[in-house]
C-alpha cells in the first residue's frame, strides 16, 4: 500500500491510496452496499468515477451460513476496491454478533478484500468513563489479536479508535492504536453524534485521535455520509468516510444537498442537474414504480456526495478550503456551531496550511478571523518592524492592493517610502495594522475583501491599529484619515495618543501633494 499527498489546505488533504485492486482518490466516501440487496452496478459507479466501495463482512458471512467464502468482487460484481466492515456497528445496534473476531479476520482474507477492519469493540456515546475505558482497552486487546492472525500483507489493515466523547480515552486509544502498525487508522462511534446534530463534541473527538495518530497514514471516519459534513471533516483531515446513508435516504424518500435534506414529497423541481435529475420531476420520481423510484433517489444521493467531494478538492487546490467551510456554515446552526468550534483548534490547523497558496484568499469578515493566514500574520506583525520610536505615518489601506499601489496614496508612500525617520503602516479593514514591510507578502497582497463595514467591526479593528501602534513606542504619529474606517481609527488614537504626538490629515479633501507637503513640515519640526 501507498499514500500519497499531493496537496494540502487546512487539515485537509488530497492524496492517492493505492490497493491491490486498484488506486483511488481521497477524500472518498466509500458506498456501503448491500451484499444481499444491491441497487447499483459497476456501470453506475464507473460512471459517477467511484473507484472503492464497501461491504460488511459479518453481514456477509451470516448470509452465507455453512457456504464456502468466495472472492468479495466477484460477490459485489465490482473488480475495483473493496473495504469490508468487520460488524462492529452490529455491536453497537444490538450488543454482540455471532463470530469472534479471529474469525473475521480470516473471513476477510478469504474473501480477498483489499481493506479489512478489525472487529472493535464501539463506545457509542456512554456518559459512562468505566465504560468508554473497558471499550479502549478491549479494542487494542483485539488489535494485538488480529495482528498475530493477519497472514496476508496485501490487504490494508484498519486500526480503529475508540473512546466516545470520553476525549481522554480518545486521544489515549490513538496513543496506543498508533504503536501498532496499520495501514489506515479510523475513528469509531461517530454516528450517534451526527444523528443528533452534536458535531461539536465531533470536532474535538476528531482532534483528540488526530493529535495522537501518525500523520503520513490515512484516516477513516466510521458512517458519514452526509455531504452536508464533508467539507467540516475534510478540513479537520479525515481522508475517508463510509455510508450507507444514501441508500438509506433513498428509501425513505429522502434527497441529500450539500446544505441539507429534502423530503421527495416536499418538492415541486429538482435543485440539481445530476443523470438522475435532469430530465425528470419530484412528481414523476414518486410516480414511477417502487423499486425504480428507490434506484433513482439512490443515484442522485451518491451524485450528490461525489460532487461535494470534487468541489472540496478544488478548494483545496486552491486554498480556498476555509471559504468553503464558511458558506456551508450558513446552512445550519449546528453547521454554525461546527464551524466555530473548529475555528478554536485554529493553531492546529495553521501548522498544516501552506505559508503561500496558487491563489488568493477572501476576507469575508469576522468568521475569518480565525482563518490560519490572520493567525500566521498576526505572529509576524510585531516582528516586522525593526525599529520602533520613529515618525509613523499611517494610509488607508484601500480597494487597491497591494497598499502601496493604490492610485490615490501611492505618491505619499513613496515619498516617504525610504525615508530613514519614517515608519509607514496601513490600516485595512481585512488585516488591520499593515506595516510596509508586509505590504506585499502572501496573503496580505492576494486578499479579496470589504471596505466597508458594520460600526463593532470598525472600532474592533481601529483598536487593533492603535495597539501595534502604541507597540512601536513612535515618537509621532501622523494619520491620514480616509471614510468611515479612517474616523473610526482617528477615534481610538486620539484616546490612546496625546495631542501634542497625534496629527490628522483629512485624506477624503487633501490632494496627495499637499499630504506630502504637510508631512514634510512635521519632520523638519521634529529635527
Amino acid at each position: 500500500m501507498s499514500f500519497q499527498v499531493h496537496c494540502k489546505d487546512l487539515l485537509g488533504r488530497i492524496g492517492t491510496i493505492n490497493t491491490k485492486s486498484g488506486a483511488f482518490a481521497t477524500p472518498h466516501m466509500f458506498p456501503v452496499l448491500d451484499p444481499h440487496h444491491l441497487i447499483l452496478g459497476k456501470e453506475f459507479f464507473d460512471r459517477v468515477a467511484i473507484h472503492a466501495v464497501m461491504t460488511n463482512a459479518y453481514l456477509l458471512k451470516r448470509g452465507r451460513r455453512g457456504m464456502d467464502p468466495v472472492d468479495v468482487h466477484g460477490v459485489l460484481d465490482y473488480p475495483g476496491t473493496v473495504a469490508t466492515d468487520s460488524g462492529a456497528y452490529q455491536i453497537l445496534e444490538y450488543g454482540h454478533v455471532g463470530v469472534t473476531p479471529e474469525e473475521i479476520v480470516t473471513y476477510q482474507e478469504n474473501i480477498n478484500t483489499d481493506i479489512g477492519v478489525i472487529l472493535d469493540v464501539p463506545t457509542g456515546v456512554t456518559r459512562d468513563p468505566s465504560r468508554a475505558r473497558w471499550t479502549v482497552d478491549e479494542t487494542i486487546r483485539r488489535a494485538d489479536r488480529a495482528l498475530e492472525v493477519i497472514t496476508r500483507r496485501d490487504i490494508l489493515w484498519v486500526g480503529p479508535v475508540q473512546g466516545g466523547v470520553h476525549l481522554n480515552e480518545v486521544e489515549r486509544s490513538a496513543r496506543e492504536m498508533a504503536k501498532r502498525d496499520f495501514a489506515i487508522y479510523a475513528l469509531g462511534s461517530p454516528t450517534e453524534l451526527m444523528e443528533t446534530q452534536r458535531y461539536d463534541v465531533l470536532v474535538d473527538m476528531i482532534v483528540a485521535a488526530k493529535k495522537a495518530l501518525p500523520k503520513g497514514k490515512p484516516f477513516h471516519l466510521f458512517g458519514a455520509g452526509h455531504p452536508v459534513l464533508f467539507p467540516f471533516l475534510v478540513a479537520l483531515g479525515c481522508d475517508l468516510f463510509d455510508s450507507a446513508a444514501y441508500a438509506l435516504y433513498a428509501r425513505a424518500g429522502r434527497y441529500l444537498t450539500p446544505e441539507g435534506t429534502l423530503l421527495l414529497g416536499d418538492m415541486v423541481e429538482f435543485v440539481c442537474t445530476c443523470p438522475a435529475c435532469v430530465d425528470s420531476s419530484p412528481d414523476e420520481f414518486m410516480r414511477s414504480q417502487e423499486k425504480e423510484d428507490e434506484t433513482r433517489l439512490a443515484q442522485h444521493n451518491l451524485w450528490t456526495c461525489f460532487s461535494e467531494l470534487r468541489r472540496i478538492r478544488e478548494a483545496v487546490r486552491k486554498g480556498r478550503l476555509w471559504e468553503l467551510l464558511e458558506l456551508r456554515s450558513q446552512a445550519h446552526p449546528a453547521l454554525k456551531e461546527c464551524f466555530n468550534r473548529i475555528s478554536r483548534y485554529a493553531e492546529i490547523l495553521e501548522r498544516s496550511t501552506p505559508a503561500v497558496k496558487p491563489h488568493g484568499i477572501f476576507y469575508l469578515g469576522p468568521s475569518s478571523d480565525n482563518r490560519p493566514e490572520k493567525l500566521r500574520f498576526i505572529s509576524k506583525l510585531l516582528h516586522s518592524v525593526e525599529e520602533r520610536r520613529k515618525f509613523v505615518l499611517v494610509l488607508p489601506g484601500r480597494r487597491r492592493r497591494p497598499f502601496h499601489e493604490d492610485p490615490r496614496y501611492e505618491s505619499v508612500s513613496k515619498a516617504f517610502d525610504d525615508h530613514p525617520r519614517v515608519s509607514i503602516c496601513f490600516y485595512s479593514l481585512s488585516w488591520g495594522p499593515v506595516p510596509i514591510e508586509l505590504d506585499e507578502t502572501f496573503p496580505i497582497a492576494q486578499t479579496e475583501g470589504p471596505d466597508v463595514g458594520d460600526a463593532l467591526v470598525l472600532n474592533e479593528r481601529a483598536k487593533q491599529v492603535s495597539e501595534f501602534l502604541e507597540s512601536l513606542h513612535p515618537r509621532r504619529v501622523v494619520l491620514v484619515s480616509d471614510g468611515d474606517y479612517g474616523r473610526a481609527v482617528t477615534r481610538i488614537l486620539s484616546k490612546t495618543f496625546a495631542k501634542s504626538m497625534l496629527t490628522i490629515f483629512d485624506g477624503e479633501t487633501l490632494r496627495p501633494d499637499d499630504i506630502i507637503k504637510s508631512v514634510e513640515e512635521k519632520l523638519l519640526k521634529e529635527v
